[in-house]
């Protein structure tokens, strides 16, 4: 009888441990967390969305380029004696003046060409030369009447009292009008270094010197006495 009533005794012990609403093993665990545990929030990064440069334009594109310049460079002239024909006819821009004109007194230093003039001096590596203008036909007798004088088939305009300093070259040439030549019209070449010469027909170097100057480069290179009746 004592066992028995131990026995309904445990078990009521037991029911009420169970709980009261007569459901068994429904019960849900309670989460438990961890002291000193962190939840760390997991964040997600954004989404980047690559940046598309804008599409190239034709001003951004263009690259500036230096046009290669080129200079062409005329090939210099180089005045020449005829020695088949002495007498320079006029240049083209010299105004109807036989050989390159007349150069004004504006000029330091007489410019490569063929001109006419006298031959005043001679020395130091330098000839002294006073230009002036030669005229033949109609230029002549124009010229002649604008300055109050007369033409005999051909005038001379010595107006520019500048005179030049003209360089001579080391390889300059030289024909004299010979005085003992039946032709006066055809002038003689002779050595650099014999001129002026005692044989020749006209005075050198005097203000009655007439001569034809080539210079190229800036320096003398011909000499041609010029005969004047």
């Amino acid at each position: 009888m004592r066992r028995l009533a131990l026995m309904s005794l445990v078990l009521a012990v037991l029911a009420a441990a169970c709980g009261g609403d007569g459901s068994f093993g429904s019960s849900t665990a309670p989460s438990t967390t961890q002291a000193g545990e962190s939840t760390v929030p997991t964040t997600v990064p954004p989404t980047t969305t690559p940046t598309t440069a804008p599409p190239a334009t034709l001003e951004s594109t263009t690259t500036s380029t230096a046009a290669a310049t080129t200079t062409a460079t005329a090939a210099e002239t180089y005045y020449a004696v005829d020695t088949t024909d002495f007498f320079p006819e006029p240049f083209p821009g010299s105004n109807d003046v036989h050989g390159s004109g007349c150069v004004t007194p504006g000029f330091d230093a007489l410019p490569n060409g063929v001109w006419f003039g006298f031959a005043e001096g001679v020395g130091g590596g330098e000839i002294t030369f006073d230009l002036a203008c030669f005229f033949t036909g109609a230029a002549a007798e124009a010229a002649a009447a604008a300055d109050g004088q007369e033409a005999f088939d051909f005038y001379i305009r010595n107006n520019v009292a500048t005179t030049f300093a003209v360089p001579i070259s080391p390889d300059i040439r030289v024909w004299y009008i010979d005085a003992s030549s039946g032709d006066v019209s055809v002038p003689t070449e002779i050595p650099a270094g014999t001129w002026p010469s005692p044989g020749s027909l006209l005075e050198c170097p005097s203000d009655h010197c007439s001569v034809w100057l080539y210079v190229n480069g800036g320096q003398a290179t011909a000499l041609v006495e010029q005969y004047l009746p």
